[in-house]
């Protein structure tokens, strides 16, 4: 009997252990996987994203020599904490969720300006990334664009304001935003 209490009393400790173990882990692991923002494009998507991975080999792949690596992710994946959402080189927005993040976002760059399909306050801001009334949109091989009758709406593709590949930016290290842009807005 001595010896299940003493062992249920070191419960506590080892969880504390587990926890500290998966904490320096992950940490570890994030140091040695990811790279400086300069040197990647991070795109955040207002929708579900199965294929992120091919999405961000295929980006990666058009864009090597310029960049180390390209991130894909939902904004459910930002739900766990990550200031990162707020630093993303690219966004793709529901029409209806732009004013509430619209802090997030910068002008179009001048490159883009043409192509313009959102404005707020006379301020070039996105593009169609996926039209509701014609059913269509930039790679929907690896995004599910919400279609359904009662929930469709446009989305679109918007610029960081923290972006350090925004031309337009004062901190900007190069252009990439625009470029990986354009890959997205030729992509099946």
């Amino acid at each position: 009997m001595r010896t299940v209490k003493r062992i249920f009393s070191l419960v506590p400790l080892l969880l504390l252990w587990l926890m500290l173990c998966v904490l320096v882990w992950g940490f570890v692991f994030t140091r040695i996987t990811d790279t400086a923002p300069e040197n990647k494009i991070v795109l955040w998507v207002n929708a579900s994203v199965p294929r992120a991975t091919e999405m961000a080999v295929q980006l990666e792949e058009k864009l090597a020599g310029r960049i180390k690596m390209v991130q894909v992710r939902p904004f459910g994946y930002a739900l766990m904490g990550a200031d990162s959402i707020k630093n993303a080189d690219l966004y793709i927005v529901r029409a209806a969720d732009v004013d509430t993040y619209r802090d997030w976002f910068a002008p179009l760059p001048a490159a883009l300006r043409e192509e313009c399909t959102l404005s707020r306050e006379g301020v070039a801001l996105g593009i169609t990334a996926y039209s509701a009334a014609d059913r269509f949109g930039i790679a929907e091989e690896y995004i599910e664009y919400e279609t359904s009758e009662e929930n469709a709406q446009d989305y679109y593709l918007l610029v960081g304001a923290s972006s350090l590949h925004n031309p337009d930016a004062e901190n900007a290290v190069d252009g990439l935003a625009v470029d990986a842009a354009r890959l997205l807005l030729n992509m099946p």
